[in-house]
């Protein structure tokens, strides 16, 4: 697990006035679900009330922004993956929606109360708009935003015990489902639960990504971690989100080969969608 991952509930929000907590914001590809090879933004929003003991990202620390500020940070971020120079399909103009996605992530992002009205702001901007959460929080957010639900299990002392299950709500609006994979027999992530079966047959897509197996921290990361303790949106942006599969050591390459093979014949044998993380292969954040 990358970071401390505090667990916090919706409380933690309650003084939060008019301001989303952000993590990172980031130009990439997109690599799983709804628009896998996408170009997207990335909105990551700190804090879980799940502590993953697999979780490949950073979300604990963040800064305050209004959805005007974030809104500014958004072009922001655009511009500066261009050098200044936007080319037109990426570009906000009268009557034109920039043609990318925009998927907000976390942590988990139904905990914070200003989300959908940064929702339907970026709707009238952005051609897609997703959100990725792990369904145990309900929020009523925008027809036009697309949700994955990528559900997860309860841990004990650091084991997985069990897949938690959604929100109802969030199961009947819930545009497809994400669930992560491993091949050990005694995880429950070796296998997708019935309801999730049972959701396949309304012909809704179910995505499964093998689980990533990691020997270490990313290099960068660890060393900017150890040079200083208050770390910028833009470094967050910049070292934290940026995982490349090709790293030496990295990555434990043996378990990752069991994982995704067996995955793979999984997702052949049930109907379900193989997915999986492109922008590490890419070196992207």
């Amino acid at each position: 697990m990358f970071g401390q991952n505090e667990v916090v509930g919706t409380s933690y929000f309650k003084d939060s006035g008019d301001k989303l907590f952000i993590t990172s914001v980031f130009f990439t590809l997109s690599g799983e679900s709804t628009f896998r090879g996408w170009p997207a933004i990335f909105i990551r929003l700190a804090k879980c009330n799940l502590k993953c003991s697999f979780c490949d990202t950073f979300f604990d620390g963040g800064d305050w922004y209004t959805i005007e500020e974030l809104e500014e940070k958004v072009n922001q971020v655009i511009s500066n993956f261009f050098n200044g120079n936007i080319p037109e399909w990426a570009q906000l103009y009268d009557g034109h929606k920039r043609r990318m996605a925009m998927i907000i992530t976390g942590g988990e992002p139904m905990l914070q109360k200003n989300l959908v009205p940064f929702l339907k702001k970026m709707n009238t901007q952005i051609q897609y708009t997703q959100i990725e959460s792990n369904g145990l929080i309900w929020q009523d957010i925008p027809d036009e935003t697309i949700l994955v639900c990528s559900p997860k299990c309860s841990e004990r002392n650091g084991k997985s015990i069990k897949y938690l299950n959604p929100n109802k709500k969030v199961l009947d609006r819930a545009d497809s489902l994400k669930f992560v994979m491993c091949a050990d027999q005694n995880s429950p992530y070796s296998s997708i639960p019935d309801w999730a079966h049972e959701y396949a047959k309304s012909g809704k897509q179910v995505f499964v990504s093998p689980m990533n197996v990691y020997n270490k921290e990313p290099e960068k990361s660890k060393m900017l971690r150890a040079s200083k303790n208050d770390i910028t949106i833009d470094e967050r942006s910049t070292v934290d989100e940026v995982i490349s599969w090709w790293e030496p050591g990295l990555l434990d390459m043996k378990a990752n080969q069991e994982n995704h093979e067996y995955t793979g014949k999984y997702c052949v044998r049930n109907g379900f969608i193989f997915n999986m993380q492109l922008h590490l292969f890419a070196s992207l954040a």
